[in-house]
C-alpha cells in the first residue's frame, strides 16, 4: 500500500466526510457524531435480531455502518492522531465462504449444511486466501475459484504455487461493503393476493387476480377481493392503501415445454415506429436512461413459434440507440409457474434467446419478490411464507437470478404486509429487514440491485401535506437508497387499473406535494419510472418532458 504524505491523507479524509454528507439521502441529516451505547435493548445495527447471530451473513451486517453517525464516528477513529491509524493500516480483505455440497457449488451465504462450509481468509504471508473446512482443516475452494490466483489451492502443499484452472464449481467474492441500512419503511398491501398485469406491470393488491384471459393470470388469493381506500386519504405516508383489485381468474396452465434454446437472429434490426419506439427515441433526447419492459412468460408458455416472435420485438425495440436493455419478466416466478425447475428454465431461454438477438451491450433485467426475506429473524414467520410461496423463496429466487443470466434485478419492496402483520412484523421493519438480507447476503456483488416501489401511486387528486409526501418520500425512496440501492423503480406514471387511473402527479399533469418532494431528489440521479407511451396523459412528448424533471431512468413498455 503506498504510504501518503500528511497533506494527502488529510484531503482524504475531508473527501471521505464530504461524500458522507452529500452521499446521504436527501432529508437526511449527520446526526450526534457519538453512538449510543449498546444495550441489550438496542443492539449495534440490530444484525441479531434481523439475521439471527447464527446465520453465515450475520457478520457481514455487523460490518455495515448504519446511519450517518455510525459512519462518521468510523471516520473519526481513522483520522485520530493525525491518521495515524489509516498510515499504519494494512488493507485486509474480509472472509469468503463456500458451499461445497454436490447440489450446490456456489458461494456461500446459501442453503447448504454446515460440514459443507469452506470459510477462507486472506493469509498476507502467502499472500492469497487460505481455505479451512468446519475441522479447521485447510482444503482447496470450488476449483473456479483457484482462476484468478487469489486462492490457494494446494490443499496445505505450499501456500506460494500456482493454482490451477478447471473444475465446474462456482466463484464468489462474498467481502462486505459499508453501507447505511434502513430503520423503517411502509408498503402496500399484500402482493400475495395480487394480478401481474402484462400489459403495463401493475403493483401487488389484496387477494386479487387479473381479469379472465389475462395471459399473465396469477393464481387466486385464500380471500375474497376487496376494495382498499384511496391511498392518498390516508394521514400515515408509511401505509398507503394498495392499487384497486380485479375480478378472480383461474389459476395458469402448466407452461409449455419450449426447446432449450430458441432461434434468435443476429440480423440488423430496426427499431419499430410505434408508440414504444418514438417515446424510447424521445426519453433519449431527454437524457434519460431508457429501458424496455415487457412479459416473456406468457409466450414462453405458448410455445417456441410465439415465444420467438416476442424475443424478436422485444429485441428489435432494444435496439434503438441509447435503450440500456429490456426487462422480461415481472415478479418473477410469484405467477404462472407450477415448479422451479420451469421457472428456472424460463430465466435461461429468455436470456440465451434476447442475447443473442440484441444488439452487443444491451442489458437483461427482471422484477422479483421474497417473502421470506421480510421476516427477519422470525423462523416461523420464514417457514410459513416458504411454504405458502414455494417458487419464490429465497433460495429459488437466487438460483433465479444470481446465475449470470440477468444483469439487473429489482426487489419489490415493502410488501406482503399483511402477511408480516401476522407475525407482529411492521411494514417498516419487514423493509429493513429485506434490504440489509439483501445486502448482507452479497446480491449487488452478482448483479445490480433496484427496488421497485408500488406505494407512492394515487389514485384521484392527491392529498397528502408537504409534510406527508416528505415523510413518504423517505421511507420509500431515501432508505432503501440509504441501504445500498443503486436504483429505486416507482409504479407508475399513468396506469388505468381496473377502471381507476393510478398516478404520481395529478390529473393533467399537475404538480403536486409527492412530486415536489422527488423533485428535490432529483439531483440523486437514482429515480425510475414506469412508462405507457399508448396511454399519455398528454401526449408522448410533454409526458416525457415532466416526467424528466424528476426521473433520470424510465422504463417503457413494449406493445
Amino acid at each position: 500500500m503506498p504510504r501518503l504524505h500528511k497533506r494527502e491523507w488529510i484531503i482524504a479524509l475531508i473527501a471521505v466526510l464530504v461524500t458522507l454528507t452529500i452521499g446521504v439521502p436527501t432529508g437526511m441529516a449527520l446526526a450526534d457524531p457519538a453512538p449510543a451505547a449498546a444495550t441489550e435493548d438496542a443492539p449495534d445495527n440490530e444484525c441479531d435480531d434481523i439475521l439471527g447471530t447464527g446465520t453465515p451473513e450475520f457478520m457481514y451486517c455487523k460490518w455495515m455502518a448504519k446511519t450517518p453517525r455510525e459512519a462518521l464516528d468510523i471516520v473519526r477513529f481513522w483520522a485520530r492522531n493525525d491518521g495515524q491509524k489509516l498510515q499504519d493500516a494494512v488493507p485486509y480483505p474480509g472472509p469468503v465462504i463456500f458451499c461445497m455440497d454436490k447440489t450446490n457449488k456456489g458461494p456461500g451465504l446459501q442453503d447448504c449444511a454446515d460440514k459443507d462450509q469452506v470459510l477462507c481468509k486472506y493469509d498476507h504471508d502467502a499472500g492469497k486466501y487460505v481455505c479451512k473446512d468446519v475441522d479447521g482443516n485447510i482444503t482447496n475452494p470450488p476449483a473456479k475459484a483457484c482462476q484468478g490466483g487469489e486462492f490457494d489451492c494446494t490443499g496445505g502443499a505450499s501456500t506460494g504455487a500456482t493454482p490451477a484452472p478447471g473444475g465446474t464449481g462456482g466463484t464468489g467474492s462474498g467481502r462486505a461493503t459499508s453501507s447505511a441500512a434502513p430503520d423503517a419503511t411502509g408498503g402496500p398491501a399484500d402482493p400475495s393476493q395480487i394480478p401481474v398485469d402484462n400489459k403495463s406491470q401493475a403493483p401487488p393488491a389484496e387477494e386479487t387476480a387479473p381479469p379472465a384471459g389475462d395471459p399473465s393470470a396469477a393464481p387466486s388469493g385464500d380471500g375474497a377481493p376487496s376494495t382498499p381506500a384511496d391511498p392518498s386519504a390516508s394521514a400515515d405516508p408509511s401505509a398507503p392503501a394498495a392499487p384497486p383489485t380485479a375480478s378472480t381468474a383461474p389459476e395458469p396452465s402448466a407452461p409449455a415445454q419450449p426447446d432449450p434454446v430458441p432461434s434468435a437472429s443476429k440480423q440488423p434490426l430496426a427499431p419499430p415506429d410505434d408508440a414504444t419506439g418514438k417515446a424510447a427515441a424521445a426519453a433519449v433526447k431527454l437524457n434519460m436512461r431508457v429501458w424496455i419492459e415487457g412479459e416473456l412468460a406468457p409466450a414462453w408458455q405458448a410455445g417456441k413459434d410465439q415465444f420467438d416472435a416476442a424475443v424478436a420485438q422485444m429485441a428489435a425495440q432494444a435496439s434503438r440507440p441509447g435503450v440500456a436493455g429490456v426487462k422480461f419478466a415481472q415478479d418473477l416466478g410469484y405467477w404462472g409457474f407450477k415448479t422451479a425447475t420451469d421457472v428456472r428454465r424460463f430465466v435461461k431461454d429468455s436470456s440465451a434467446a434476447l442475447r443473442a438477438a440484441m444488439p452487443a451491450g444491451r442489458q437483461l433485467a427482471v422484477d422479483v419478490v421474497v417473502p421470506e426475506m421480510g421476516c427477519g429473524a422470525s423462523q416461523t414467520c420464514q417457514t410459513a411464507l416458504r411454504g405458502k410461496y414455494p417458487l419464490i423463496t429465497r433460495a429459488n429466487v437466487e438460483k433465479y437470478v444470481l446465475t449470470g443470466d440477468v444483469d439487473h434485478v429489482n426487489v419489490s419492496s415493502g410488501l406482503f404486509a399483511s402477511e408480516y402483520s401476522k407475525y407482529k412484523i411492521t411494514p417498516d421493519k419487514a423493509l429493513r429487514n429485506q434490504w440489509i438480507g439483501v445486502r448482507a447476503r452479497g446480491w449487488d456483488t452478482r448483479v445490480h440491485i433496484g427496488a421497485r416501489e408500488v406505494g407512492l401511486a394515487h389514485s384521484g387528486a392527491n392529498k397528502l401535506t408537504a409534510a406527508q409526501a416528505e415523510a413518504a418520500a423517505k421511507l420509500r425512496v431515501d432508505l432503501p437508497l440509504q441501504a445500498g440501492v443503486q436504483t429505486v423503480m416507482l409504479w407508475t406514471h399513468r396506469q388505468n387499473w381496473d377502471g381507476t387511473t393510478w398516478r404520481l402527479l395529478d390529473q393533467g399533469l399537475a404538480s403536486n406535494t409527492m412530486w415536489k418532494a422527488l423533485q428535490n431528489r432529483k439531483g440523486l440521479g437514482r429515480l425510475a419510472v414506469t412508462f405507457d407511451a399508448s396511454d399519455p396523459e398528454k401526449s408522448i412528448t410533454s409526458d416525457l418532458s415532466k416526467l424528466a424533471e424528476v426521473f433520470s431512468v424510465i422504463y417503457i413498455h413494449s406493445q
